[in-house]
């Protein structure tokens, strides 16, 4: 029976899978609004009916795809951002790599929606508790949330355009060009809160 149940749950992993896959491949074509069903069921060869044992509608899919990114980067978030900022953007963007079909229409599409600020709301929650840290502040500072804001924006806007050219330029380049400006922007945080 547990064996039985273990293959279930792969088989349900894997059609859910699909389904992400194959709404993601539909976004590169088209606007959600003009998906259907009948359309993203047989771009991921997985029965109609199977897709209503898992979802309401293509909406409720999507929001379930937001959701899996977001809880799969605040798992990243809560063990790696301690790192230095360049490992910690390697980390984050082999995560991005390793999941490209569902990253490029949730990422490259949407900035400033929802899914944009869910995302900024995740990173700066780290960013301030990261800066408390590195400069033994016992909490944040008053401010401090909005320029973590400002510099999330920014970076994760970058993050956006890159996965909305169809990740045209190459990774490490980012990840480089990121660090650096997280560098510089720590130096303005030090001297704004902590050397003031």
């Amino acid at each position: 029976m547990g064996t039985d149940r273990i293959k279930e749950d792969r088989r349900v992993r894997k059609t859910k899978k699909a389904l992400r896959e194959g709404l993601a491949e539909l976004l590169m074509e088209k606007d959600i609004q003009s998906i259907t069903v009948r359309e993203l069921t047989d771009q991921a060869d997985v029965h109609r009916s199977t897709f209503y044992a898992n979802y309401k509608d293509i909406y409720d899919l999507y929001k379930q795809m937001e959701d899996l990114v977001l809880e799969e980067v605040g798992e990243i978030l809560s063990g790696e951002y301690n790192l230095d900022t360049k490992v910690f953007f390697g980390v984050l963007f082999r995560y991005i790599m390793e999941n490209k079909k569902v990253c490029r229409p949730i990422l490259g599409d949407h900035a400033n929606g929802p899914f944009f600020n869910r995302i900024v709301r995740l990173f700066k929650a780290s960013c301030v508790d990261y800066w408390c840290k590195e400069f033994n502040l016992t909490e944040a500072a008053e401010g401090m949330e909005s320029y973590a804001h400002f510099f999330l924006s920014g970076s994760l806007s970058v993050v956006g355009e890159w996965a909305a050219s169809d990740f045209a330029r190459p990774a490490e380049e980012l990840m480089v060009m990121l660090a650096t400006l997280d560098d510089s922007f720590r130096e303005s945080i030090r001297d704004k809160f902590v050397c003031a």
